[in-house]
C-alpha cells in the first residue's frame, strides 16, 4: 500500500504540474500533439480520494462530541467559532469527482487516452458517484443547505445555488443505489480499498443505510426505510476487513494530523476528554483505554481534560494526552467502519426497520463492541493492546454496558448510540456529531464556559463569509428557507 501511495502522489505532482503551468490562448499556433488537452483522470481521482483526509476528522466535529478537550485556546470547545469554510473541500475533491464525471459523460472527451487510461467511462463514473456521496453528506451535515446540482463547476459558475438538505439527502439515496452498478472493473489507482469493487459497494450499500436513518424523523421515512432495507439486502460492510480506512503515511506530506500537532509542531494543546475518560471508560473497565489515552502523573493514573472551561491551562489543570496509536505518523483513519455498521443494524432491529427480535438487536450490539475493539486493538501501540475474548464479555456485561431485552426503548437506544460514539473517538467526529444530533445520545453537558449566544452544543455550523460577499443572492435564498446562519438551527433531519 505505502509503495502504491507513492505512485499516486507522483501522478499527482505531474497532474499538478500540468495544470498549473503558464497557458495563453495562441490558436492552434502553440499546439502540441503530446501534451494532453484534458487532465487525466487517475489523477483526478487519486487526488479527490486523498483529499478526503481531512474532512471527517476535523478538531471541531471531536470537540463537539467531546472526544477531546483543550489545555489552552479553549474557543472552538466553547463554541466561540461561528464560522466554517467548505471551499477547501468544494475546490478540491468535490471540483475533481466532479470533473471526472463530466470528462466520463462529455461526447468531445469521453474517448480520450487520458480519460480511458482509467478505465471504461461508466466504471469511472460509479466511483466518483460514490466519493463525491461520502464527501456531500460531510458537507450537508455540518452547514445544511449547500450547493450540490451546481456544485464543482469551477469557474464556469462561481456563484451556485444552494439545494436543500431534503433534495439532497433524497439524492444521496439515488446516487448511492445507482453507483454501485456502475462497477465492473478496479480502478489502477485506487489509495482506499486497492481497487477492491466489492469493498467499494459495500461501502456505498453502508453508506445508503446511514442516510437513510438519518432520515428517520423527517416526513420522508417512508422512503428512507425502504432505502435502508435495500441496502441491506444489497450488502453492508460485513467484517473489518471492509472499513474504509484512510492509511496516513510516514512522510511530512501525507502524515496524520495529531502527529503533525503534537511531534512536528509540539504542540499538545488537545486532550482526552473527562467525558470519555472519567465519564465513560473507566467505570466500565472499557479495555480500550490504553489505545484510546495515555496516562499522567506517578503513580500513572487515567485522567481526562476538563471540558469547555477558560484558561485551565494556566490554572494548572492536567490531563491525559492522546494515546499514542492515535498522533502516530501513519494513523490509519476510519472514515467508516463495520463496527459502525453492527451498532446501525442493531438500532434499526429496535426500531422496526429490519425484523428482528430483541436477541438479534443485542447480538448487533455485541458484535459492534467487539470489533471495535478489534479494530482499536489493531492500530494499537506502546502499548500493545490485545484485548482478549474473556475481557470483550465481561465489558459487554458492565452494568452501564449490558444491553438487555427488559430496558426501555430509550435505555437500549442510549446504550447502542454510546458504544457507537466511542468507536468514532478520533475518527469520523462530524460524523459522530451527526448522530448525537439525531439522536440525542450519548447526554452530553454542554461547555461550561459556552460563549454561544444559546450556550448549548452547536447544531450546525455557519456558512463562511465567501457566500455572503461573493454569492450573496443565493446565500440570502439558503438563509431564508432554513433559518438563521447560526450555530443553533437545526437541519432538515435534526429532530432529536
Amino acid at each position: 500500500m505505502k509503495n502504491q501511495f507513492k505512485i499516486y502522489v507522483l501522478m499527482m505532482a505531474v497532474s499538478v504540474s500540468l495544470l498549473t503551468a503558464c497557458k495563453k490562448d495562441f490558436g492552434d499556433l502553440n499546439s502540441n500533439p503530446n501534451v494532453p488537452l484534458s487532465a487525466n483522470t487517475k489523477y483526478l481521482f487519486s487526488s479527490a480520494v486523498i483529499g478526503t483526509r481531512g474532512i471527517p476528522n476535523g478538531a471541531a466535529g471531536l470537540l463537539y462530541v467531546q472526544h477531546m478537550a483543550e489545555f489552552i485556546y479553549t474557543n472552538e470547545s466553547r463554541y466561540q467559532q461561528i464560522q466554517y469554510s467548505y471551499d477547501g473541500i468544494y475546490a478540491g475533491p468535490v471540483q475533481d469527482l466532479q470533473r471526472i464525471i463530466k470528462l466520463n459523460t462529455d461526447p468531445a472527451t469521453k474517448s480520450l487516452k487520458e480519460v480511458l487510461d482509467n478505465g471504461s467511462n461508466e466504471n469511472q463514473i460509479g466511483f466518483a458517484r460514490i466519493l463525491k456521496a461520502f464527501v456531500m453528506l460531510q458537507i450537508t451535515d455540518r452547514w445544511g443547505n449547500v450547493p450540490y446540482r451546481e456544485a464543482g463547476l469551477g469557474e464556469t459558475n462561481s456563484q451556485p445555488k444552494f439545494d436543500t438538505q431534503k433534495f439532497i439527502y433524497n439524492d444521496l439515496l439515488k446516487e448511492l443505489k445507482e453507483a454501485p452498478l456502475q462497477l465492473v472493473t478496479a480502478q489502477p489507482n485506487d489509495p482506499l480499498f486497492g481497487g477492491d469493487i466489492t469493498k467499494w459497494k459495500k461501502w456505498a450499500n453502508s453508506l445508503r443505510a446511514i442516510v437513510a436513518l438519518r432520515m428517520m424523523k423527517t416526513e420522508d421515512v417512508a422512503v428512507a426505510k425502504a432505502a435502508f432495507s435495500e441496502a441491506v439486502t444489497a450488502g453492508l460492510m460485513a467484517s473489518n476487513a471492509d472499513n474504509a480506512i484512510f492509511n496516513y503515511q510516514s512522510n511530512a506530506t501525507y502524515e496524520s494530523p495529531w502527529y503533525t500537532n503534537y511531534v512536528r509542531n509540539g504542540r499538545t494543546d488537545y486532550g482526552v476528554s473527562q467525558t470519555v475518560v472519567d465519564n465513560n471508560m473507566k467505570p466500565n473497565a472499557d479495555p480500550r483505554l490504553p489505545v484510546f489515552s495515555r496516562t499522567v502523573g506517578s503513580p500513572a493514573v487515567y485522567k481526562g481534560i476538563p471540558y469547555g472551561v477558560t484558561d485551565q491551562y494556566s490554572a494548572g489543570v492536567d490531563g491525559a494526552l492522546l494515546g499514542r496509536a492515535i498522533y502516530a505518523q501513519n494513523f490509519p483513519l476510519q472514515l467508516t467502519t463495520y463496527a459502525q455498521m453492527c451498532f446501525t443494524m442493531s438500532e434499526a432491529v429496535l426500531e422496526g426497520w429490519v425484523a428482528g427480535s430483541d436477541a438479534e438487536m443485542i447480538s448487533w450490539y455485541n458484535k459492534g463492541i467487539e470489533a471495535s475493539m478489534d479494530q482499536w486493538s489493531a492500530v494499537s501501540t506502546n502499548p500493545i493492546v490485545s484485548i482478549t475474548t474473556a475481557q470483550k464479555t465481561a465489558y459487554e456485561a458492565m452494568p452501564n454496558v449490558l444491553l438487555t431485552a427488559g430496558q426501555t426503548h430509550d435505555q437500549k437506544l442510549e446504550k447502542i448510540q454510546t458504544q457507537k460514539w466511542l468507536n468514532f473517538y478520533m475518527n469520523n467526529g462530524y460524523e459522530a456529531w451527526a448522530e448525537w444530533r439525531r439522536t440525542g445520545y450519548p447526554v452530553l453537558v454542554p461547555a461550561r464556559d459556552a460563549a454561544n449566544a444559546d450556550k448549548k452544543i452547536p447544531r450546525r455550523q455557519a456558512y463562511p463569509k465567501t457566500e455572503s460577499d461573493l454569492n450573496k443572492v443565493n446565500y440570502d435564498a439558503a438563509v431564508a428557507a432554513q433559518g438563521p446562519d447560526a450555530l443553533s438551527t437545526r437541519l432538515w433531519w435534526d429532530r432529536s
